[in-house]
């Protein structure tokens, strides 16, 4: 199994990024943001660049963490958008060898159970998205964030079921659904069991991303793995116990949150809480009988 993480929480400088795997002694990245732009935007220029730079320091690209159909992006207006970054996407992973790439399923701007019109336009546009993926050979990760397949395990599996390709799969966020609600049932929604989730789309998951978080005073507070409800031990415990060879990622929202400008920190608290995230991952994992490439 390897281990990864989404670098750019210490900087969207890459050197640094790279700096800073060098330092976990770690051979993989999530490629999210460099330079201020999204890997799903940049240009064929800009990503030979940054291509040769990991290749130069014996780092390998584990997955595409796109902006495709993600939490800021409406399923009617922003489809020629996602599709236009999955075709360079897909270019430029054929280049670095690259499998996987995270998407999403768009924005809701309120509740939204099965059955909606809206959940048709959902499953349309991913269907069109995937089959774009299936056929270059290139596999979609559904994330369970803030958007209309994360609203609780019964939209996740609608969404694999209709859409209905070997092309799409899940990766699973330990620490999302602390902060998102079970919508289904009658109001009030509570929010969201993370180890219930996973245990319900355990089949279908092929990344794991670990974050995790909790509650107080009505604040939600980002934490290191295990101190927060999101059953982080519990689930690499289940991945052991079914043989998941996955990659797991850390995404650990301590000292910067990436979609929150309002939370800053000095590069000196970003980079410290990131190995010692990292480093607190590892020992995790090997309590619970996993053991890292790296």
């Amino acid at each position: 199994m390897i281990i990864t993480g989404f670098t750019d929480e210490i900087s969207d400088n890459l050197s640094l990024q790279i700096k800073a795997l060098k330092e976990l002694g770690w051979n993989y990245i999530d490629l999210r943001t460099v330079d201020g732009k999204n890997v799903s935007s940049l240009t064929d220029r800009e990503f030979d660049q940054v291509l040769q730079q990991l290749t130069e320091n014996k780092i390998q690209i584990s997955c595409f963490a796109s902006t495709i159909a993600n939490w800021n992006r409406n399923a009617i207006k922003s489809f020629d958008l996602d599709m236009l970054e999955m075709e360079s996407s897909i270019r430029h992973m054929k280049k670095a060898n690259v499998r996987f790439i995270r998407i999403m399923s768009y924005k809701v701007e309120s509740p939204s159970k099965l059955g909606s019109e809206y959940e048709k336009i959902v499953i349309e546009n991913l269907k069109k998205i995937v089959r774009l993926a299936e056929d270059n050979g290139i596999v979609c990760l559904h994330e369970n964030c803030e958007t209309w397949g994360g609203q609780s395990y019964h939209h996740s599996l609608r969404l694999l079921e209709e859409v209905n390709s070997p092309a799409l799969k899940l990766v699973f966020d330990t620490g999302n659904p602390v902060n998102t609600h079970h919508i289904a049932g009658d109001e009030p929604f509570s929010y969201q069991d993370s180890l219930k989730f996973f245990q319900e789309v355990r089949a279908h998951v092929e990344y794991l991303h670990i974050k995790d978080a909790f509650w107080i005073n009505d604040s939600l507070h980002y934490t290191f793995p295990g101190e927060g409800d999101g059953n982080v031990l519990e689930i690499l415990g289940l991945i052991k116990k079914y043989g998941m060879d996955i990659p797991i990622s850390i995404e650990p929202h301590v000292a910067v949150v990436f979609h929150d400008q309002s939370v800053t920190a000095t590069p000196e608290e970003r980079w410290d809480s990131f190995i010692n995230y990292g480093n607190r991952l590892v020992i995790m994992a090997k309590e619970a009988g996993i053991v890292f490439s790296r």
